[in-house]
């Protein structure tokens, strides 16, 4: 599996020379819902380089082998739940337009509670329409979630079914701030997301794997208690505890970052 990736320099360029984004990694549990504009540059040159990796690698490896998963299809859509910057949602459309060459739209929501990293999001996205030869269409939703209830609100909001429904280390902010209380915030958010996905759609469900300091348990664990609790059982997943991915960019070279990943299945 493709573990090691390079950020397109056109991007490299943007987000550091254009957008100010600054390299300064922090291994404490982030709540990154709360930063700052500054605070959210930090995060773009750091966080953002790593999801474009891991989700790249993660897509990539899987639809080189599920090639006609989205075969003859002329659009697809994404829903980003905890899209922050959106390295995410660049990886995975770089992916989708090297694999189905014939794909003319992708529709994409992305979903955060932190309008800064929404902004963000807006202006890479802007300009990585330029470098593609397909449309573009994206409505950033800034949505605070603060409960389990609240996601009956959200549920109001988002219409219809989607492709690719991706979470990357968003849950785990849930988690730290027990937004659910004691409940585990993996089945909940797995269940709200589940019926979001169309028949032939993946989910890809990534996060951190540290120990939690609020619920005295490591990340992975909960995450595959969560999805056993949803009565999810249709998916491949990372090998071991964790996989780590490196991205090499102007300001580091081979930045490693280990995650738990899942990619579920309907069918």
């Amino acid at each position: 599996m493709e573990t090691h990736v390079t950020l397109p320099k056109w991007l490299d360029d943007y987000i550091f020379n254009e957008l100010g984004a600054r390299y300064c990694r922090s291994n404490a549990d982030m709540t990154v819902i709360d930063w700052d504009k500054s605070d959210m540059l930090n995060y773009l040159g750091t966080y953002f380089p790593r999801s474009y990796a891991e989700a790249y690698c993660i897509f990539s490896n899987y639809l080189e082998q599920q090639s006609n998963r989205f075969k003859g299809q002329e659009e697809l859509s994404i829903l980003d739940f905890g899209s922050g910057t959106g390295g995410e949602i660049i990886g995975i459309i770089t992916v989708l337009t090297k694999q189905y060459p014939d794909l003319k739209k992708i529709k994409i929501i992305p979903i955060d509670g932190n309008s800064h990293a929404l902004q963000l999001f807006d202006k890479v996205i802007k300009e990585y329409q330029k470098h593609i030869n397909l449309c573009l269409e994206w409505l950033s939703s800034p949505i605070h979630i603060d409960d389990f209830y609240d996601l009956s609100v959200l549920d109001a909001v988002l219409r219809g079914e989607y492709d690719i429904v991706i979470s990357f280390k968003a849950i785990c902010e849930f988690v730290t701030k027990q937004q659910f209380e004691n409940r585990n915030a993996y089945e909940h958010i797995a269940r709200f997301l589940m019926p979001k996905l169309t028949e032939n759609g993946l989910f890809l469900l990534v996060d951190v794997t540290t120990y939690n300091d609020t619920t005295k348990e490591w990340l992975p664990k909960m995450l595959n208690m969560g999805l056993h609790s949803a009565n999810i059982k249709k998916y491949i997943q990372n090998e071991g505890y964790s996989q780590a991915f490196l991205v090499t960019h102007s300001h580091k070279i081979n930045d490693v970052s280990k995650v738990a990943w899942r990619l579920i299945t309907k069918a």
